[in-house]
């Protein structure tokens, strides 16, 4: 690990619906969970506003700070922070968050889309203010709002100069060998949460209009793609390292997976709870 990640806050800017969950789960165990401030999804208590108004003994204590938020939370952390995220193809994006809220009653559009069976294309209408997210999180632009290209290439300059890892949902794994290389992870036995096994088919018509919606994502999209090419080629043999010692990890039996999950659950719980307090 370099000096310059060991001194520094984690961020995860955890964009939704690209792989955020399995990679929280990892965190949490590679930091000391009382030390890990989470951002309330539902914005109760944990929020950004509520990091600024901590002591600066406490900010500073702070190993990472994580959740749906923009860009900028860095500059209420004394000790600075190393950015990361991970990036997925919008169309991809938009499709599993519209699936998702249909499996998720709980979810505050889960009854406007199923009481009036609203399809995608309405959905697209419903959410348009929304349009383009991954962009205007990355330039720490509001997510409700229009966005343009001083957004994107805002968007793009942090991602060049604040990331220290710019993953892709879609290579996973390598994203995480990465993000282990470069942060000095002790990767434990994952899998993979909140993935959908199935989905309908989408007409390509449609596939051309989600595009079409979120053209500054598709370009910050494929931006970020180069990006982690050249961090996969710029850091090969640390990440082979990673990978070799991240495949001895033995595949958990019942019992193992049982406790693992357990104490996972209580380091989770741990982060939220300190998080509020």
């Amino acid at each position: 690990m370099t000096r310059e990640t060991n001194d520094k806050a984690l961020i995860f800017l955890h964009i939704p619906k690209t792989a955020g969950t399995t990679l929280n789960r990892i965190i949490e165990w590679q930091y000391d969970p009382r030390l890990i401030f989470t951002i309330d999804p539902f914005r109760i208590r944990a929020t950004t506003g509520r990091l600024k108004t901590l002591s600066e003994e406490r900010r500073r204590r702070l190993r990472v700070v994580r959740g749906h938020m923009s860009y900028g939370i860095h500059e209420c952390l004394p000790q600075g922070g190393a950015y990361i995220t991970m990036l997925r193809d919008p169309v991809a994006r938009i499709l599993s968050s519209y699936y998702f809220i249909l499996r998720r009653p709980l979810h505050p559009l889960y009854r406007k889309l199923r009481a009036k069976g609203v399809g995608l294309e309405d959905y697209l209408e419903i959410t348009a203010q929304r349009r383009n997210l991954q962009t205007k999180l990355v330039a720490g632009a509001p997510s409700v709002g229009p966005c343009d290209e001083h957004v994107l290439e805002t968007a793009k300059q942090n991602l060049t100069t604040s990331f220290r890892v710019v993953g892709l949902s879609e290579r996973f794994q390598e994203s995480l060998l990465l993000i282990g290389a470069l942060f000095g992870w002790d990767i434990p036995y994952y899998e993979n949460r909140k993935v959908a096994k199935t989905r309908p088919a989408v007409d390509p018509a449609m596939v051309e209009m989600i595009r079409e919606h979120n053209r500054y994502d598709i370009e910050l999209y494929e931006f970020g793609r180069k990006r982690f090419e050249e961090d996969l080629r710029q850091n090969k043999e640390a990440i082979q390292q990673t990978a070799l010692l991240t495949s001895s990890t033995p595949i958990p039996g019942k019992f193992e997976s049982f406790v693992q999950s357990t104490l996972g659950s209580g380091r989770f719980l741990v982060s939220k709870v300190t998080s509020i307090l």
